[in-house]
């Protein structure tokens, strides 16, 4: 492996040489889901937890939980927090 910086620290008389090592690399391995019985792919789903029915990209809108209720934040509120 190639360090990534090379350097010397010094006391005085006495020098050490440093040399730095990346500490992670990068490695991606994308796994599907599969049903155990025939190995179908098993896709993700937007589902009401309470009716258990599909819901649709229009119909989903953000919030985060406060209490025991959901505060709903539009698109204007959005926009806002990411300037």
């Amino acid at each position: 492996m190639r360090s990534i910086w090379n350097g010397l620290i010094s006391f005085g008389l006495v020098s050490i040489p440093i040399k730095m090592y990346s500490a992670s690399e990068d490695r991606k391995l994308d796994l599907d889901m599969l049903d155990v019985h025939d190995n179908a792919r098993i896709h993700y789903k937007r589902v009401n937890e309470e009716t258990g029915k599909e819901v649709e990209w229009k119909d989903i809108v953000k919030g985060f939980k406060k209490g025991d209720s959901y505060i709903v934040l539009d698109k204007e509120d959005l926009h806002s927090i990411r300037r």
